[in-house]
């Protein structure tokens, strides 16, 4: 009953997306559910080995197939009639809400069921894995052996306060996040990348900030939200965001940002390549398909493939100069860097010092490939860094300043060009220096509900100002 109840409820919460997007999800699982039980039956069998592969082909072909013709049909079209000189209207084709993390995880699920993982899952576990409710539209993309066994503990059937209130916290963190600490970046974000070539370097290196900032919290946001939803359903959702901008280097960075989804691309098409196996070219290459998938992945755009392109180029330079083995250890000591046994070893391996600029550098060169992810053509984000770095004059104009909504403020409005900088500087310290949910210990004290209850109210207040999630759209 309690599966049934979240099907339920997941469905009617996809249909507000609309009808017919829920009606492909429906039909894409259900054929999907169909191929895996044929691909467990063939798992058991030896002699099936070739029908196995076949489905398995067939079942990826399909659903690749699936998402090319909704998200990239008008991208592969319009490039192509313009390499013959033609003219392309863009077709009209609905984009199915959540389609990309969705297919990922039937593909996912699909492989599993060839190496014989699912056979033991009813149709309604299969279901409640793939329309869950908190991670359908943004992920995390889940496994099955991480999520459905937790459908069926018993011990998990019963309300447990302390998940209620943890989950509860966990949720308000994330709605503030998004409703009272994004805004005040995303109208910077768009005076940026509007004027292009009139911003000064110090309106360029801040707009470019803004944009760092508001896409870190509006992701940063929705991974609580949707843990601490899951938690109230005593549920655990894998940790899918953790403090990236305190990475060291790019590798760091990667296993911080969009976890899951970084699993899937080592688990699912890194290893299968051959991973690292097959020499140091094989490797290379490897990298460099894996960042074009994930750069391709978020839009139907050449900014995303561009985007994808610097982090795998620089990816394989860290693992050509050694930074990527070494890496290992400066992450441990940057996650455990509060923690006091650990850091008298931390300094042994790398000082503190360094760990610290090791992130200044990272976050810049993540901030100035997020110019590409952000800009509507390459052209824009050429214009944009250029800016950055060739500019025509040096300060900012008062528009700039009137652009981060701080004028609803009486005490901030003559002395924008003061509160604007410790806005930055604040969100800086927040994303170098504060814990995540998963870090922090939450006592249930009263102090503790009436701070909850105070954000969860100023951002209920809020949500009239509330726009879609930025990472909604990839």
């Amino acid at each position: 009953m309690a599966k049934g109840v979240l099907v339920g409820a997941s469905l009617l919460f996809y249909y507000t997306y609309g009808y017919v997007p829920l009606l492909i999800l429906i039909a894409d699982s259900i054929i999907n559910w169909y191929l895996s039980r044929v691909l467990s039956g063939c798992a058991k069998d030896e002699a099936g080995k070739g029908k196995k592969n076949l489905v398995l082909c067939l079942g990826i072909v399909l659903n690749v197939a699936l998402l090319l013709y909704f998200k990239y049909f008008n991208f592969f079209a319009d490039n192509i009639v313009s390499l013959t000189g033609g003219e392309f209207s863009a077709w009209d084709i609905i984009q199915p809400a959540a389609i990309s993390y969705y297919t990922f995880q039937q593909v996912a699920w699909l492989v599993d069921s060839s190496r014989g993982e699912t056979a033991g899952y009813s149709f309604l576990d299969y279901a409640v894995f793939i329309f869950f409710f908190p991670k359908l539209i943004m992920g995390p993309i889940i496994l099955h052996e991480e999520f459905i066994p937790q459908l069926n503990d018993s011990k998990r059937f019963r309300p447990d306060y302390e998940n209620l209130s943890k989950g509860m916290i966990w949720f308000t963190i994330g709605l503030s996040k998004v409703l009272l600490i994004e805004p005040m970046f995303t109208f910077g974000v768009e005076y940026g990348f509007t004027k292009l070539a009139d911003l000064s370097i110090v309106e360029a290196w801040f707009c470019s900030f803004a944009f760092s900032f508001q896409l870190y919290f509006d992701f940063s946001g929705y991974c609580d939200m949707a843990s601490g939803m899951a938690m109230m359903m005593n549920l655990d959702l894998p940790v899918n965001f953790n403090s990236p901008y305190k990475a060291v280097s790019i590798g760091d960075f990667w296993k911080r940002w969009h976890i899951s989804l970084t699993r899937f691309l080592r688990k699912y098409i890194y290893f299968p390549l051959g991973g690292n196996r097959k020499g140091a070219f094989r490797t290379y290459l490897n990298i460099m398909i894996i960042f074009l998938v994930s750069g391709f992945w978020h839009g139907a755009n050449w900014t995303f493939i561009v985007w994808g392109a610097i982090h795998g180029v620089i990816m394989i330079i860290e693992r050509m100069t050694g930074l990527a083995a070494r890496d290992k250890a400066a992450a441990e000591v940057s996650v455990a860097e509060n923690d006091s046994a650990n850091n008298t070893a931390g300094k042994n391996l790398l000082p503190h010092f360094v760990i610290f600029i090791r992130r200044i550098i990272t976050f810049i060169i993540v901030d100035i490939a997020w110019v590409f992810f952000r800009a509507d053509s390459l052209a824009d984000a050429v214009s944009f860094i250029k800016q950055m770095f060739i500019p025509d004059n040096i300060m900012p104009d008062a528009q700039f300043y009137n652009s981060f909504g701080l004028n609803d403020f009486a005490f901030a409005t003559r002395h924008l060009n003061i509160f604007v900088p410790m806005l930055f500087a604040g969100a800086l310290a927040m994303v170098f220096f504060g814990k995540n949910i998963y870090e922090t210990k939450y006592k249930p004290t009263l102090l503790t509900a009436i701070v909850t209850a105070v954000l969860f109210l100023a951002s209920f207040i809020c949500l009239g100002n509330a726009a879609d999630f930025i990472y909604f759209k990839f």
